[in-house]
């Protein structure tokens, strides 16, 4: 019997897709069929160089590229694309001569001219790229285009735009685009894009920018220094689900009306707490990641800034980092807060940041994690559990003033039992399929998959914790 009539060329695709580069080319000529179908793959990126604006390159060099760009861009090779990455990379040239800042980059013209025949593409990043007139109506001519990322990029000087040029992509993400300022904001489809990445966003607050109806996950920077500004941006999406700041922009000021109309149905926070009051009450609200400062905050300012909120049972998740001294313990009385604030926890990541010094406050992990897992108050509902213990941010806060000592390691009378203490937290907590615990000088982790299957490993000494850190985090990437 046939291979194809044994197995269907979907599933086929499915495992070579799954394989290395290397691995698909040697698969691809052990049979005709695997030829035919693992060769493909290896056009599904396309990664494009570009020399610099205000350079061009000796003709032998330019001929190079362009034959090559010819290649990926042929009726052979284009449809297989769907990743295209473009940027500059002066090194990989062999001789730039300088010109006219204003000459025609002839690669970047052969590449926004042949951009039609990548009729497959479907994401596309770009690094420093001067969009001309053209390039921007091909661009956006593209049926399966979906994800763009526009780094650092340009536009033309003096180039029109066509009124009726949309682009038609569910993800958009500008990062660096001091220039464009709000150039690609016209071109977005509001039927389309769901996702929102902005680094330059004050041109959404114009009064003629329209509402993005279907925008569910926003993420931004900084917040802009005009509160109105702010909130002029935020109205342009009714309907957010998803809202992320990367930096700790603060909301001070705004009326009960202004805060009630923002993200009026958000499901997930991730940013500073000090905005949490704004979020936290509203019914849709499940997911909260307290994106502070490094160095985390205390306890007490986390229920301050709930204002008096006693409990939040729509919160499932909750990720953050409090800040512990001898003077901001976190001990029961914190526990038995946190609990009764949030008491249907699906998801807990929660990281004590040691900031003193010393001998003059030693954090006890293993004590700690005893009264914890011991706490009535412990969610039954909880499936995720993360406790870390972070001494290394005091510790490299400063090269002027590193800490002398590191944090004094358990008695070993005190070495915790670590099949003991997970089968008490699944006694209280039976639906539990993650346990991490990170003291620093030992390490628990135990990792039940999708699959069914279980990954356990723990250690007891800081050499041992941080073997498996490291095979943690490499198991994390490979199963995405």
């Amino acid at each position: 019997m046939d291979l194809k009539d044994r197995f269907p060329n979907e599933l086929w695709l499915e495992v070579f897709a799954r394989l290395p580069p290397a691995a698909r080319r040697s698969l691809s000529s052990t049979h005709r069929l695997f030829y035919d179908l693992a060769r493909p793959l290896g056009f599904i990126e396309f990664t494009f160089y570009s020399y610099p604006y205000g350079f061009r390159p000796v003709k032998a060099q330019l001929d190079d590229a362009l034959e090559r760009l010819h290649f990926w861009t042929s009726p052979r090779i284009a449809p297989h694309v769907r990743l295209c990455t473009m940027s500059q990379k002066m090194h990989l040239w062999q001789t730039l001569m300088p010109s006219r800042a204003d000459d025609e980059n002839a690669l970047m013209s052969a590449f926004f001219e042949r951009l039609p025949h990548l009729n497959g593409l479907g994401r596309l990043s770009v690094n420093e790229v001067r969009f001309t007139q053209a390039g921007i109506v091909n661009l956006c001519k593209l049926p399966a285009l979906t994800h763009v990322e526009f780094l650092r990029c340009t536009v033309a000087t003096q180039e029109p735009i066509d009124p009726s040029a949309t682009l038609r992509v569910s993800s958009f993400t500008t990062r660096y685009d001091y220039y464009t300022n709000d150039f690609w904001i016209p071109l977005l489809s509001r039927d389309t894009l769901q996702e929102l990445n902005l680094y330059n966003y004050l041109g959404f607050a114009k009064s003629d920018v329209q509402p993005f109806p279907n925008v569910h996950t926003l993420k931004m920077d900084d917040f802009p220094l005009m509160v109105h500004d702010t909130v002029a941006i935020f109205s342009k999406f009714p309907n957010l689900h998803i809202f992320l700041s990367t930096y700790r922009g603060v909301l001070r000021g705004l009326t009960t009306v202004e805060e009630s109309t923002i993200f009026p149905v958000l499901r997930n926070y991730t940013g500073p707490y000090q905005n949490l009051h704004i979020f936290v009450q509203r019914p849709t609200l499940t997911h909260i990641t307290l994106d502070a400062d490094y160095d985390g905050f205390p306890f007490s300012d986390f229920v301050t800034e709930l204002q008096g909120i006693v409990a939040l049972p729509n919160i499932v998740s909750l990720g953050v980092r409090f800040a512990i001294s001898a003077q901001a313990a976190f001990g029961k009385t914190e526990i038995d807060t946190l609990f009764t604030l949030f008491p249907n926890l699906v998801e807990l990541q929660l990281t004590l940041v040691a900031m003193d010094e010393g001998d003059g406050f030693t954090p006890q992990a293993t004590s700690f994690l005893k009264m914890f897992a011991s706490n009535p108050l412990l969610p039954g509902t909880l499936q995720s559990l993360s406790l870390e213990w972070d001494f290394f941010s005091f510790q490299y806060a400063s090269d002027d003033f590193p800490m002398s000592t590191d944090p004094a390691a358990p008695d070993h009378a005190d070495t915790l039992d670590f099949a003991v203490l997970r089968a008490e937290l699944m006694t209280k907590c039976p639906a539990l399929t993650y346990i991490f615990l990170d003291g620093y000088y030992f390490l628990f982790l135990w990792w039940k998959t999708s699959s069914r299957s279980v990954w356990e490993a723990s250690a007891h000494t800081f050499n041992d914790a941080d073997v498996i850190r490291a095979q943690k985090m490499k198991w994390e990437k490979s199963i995405g």
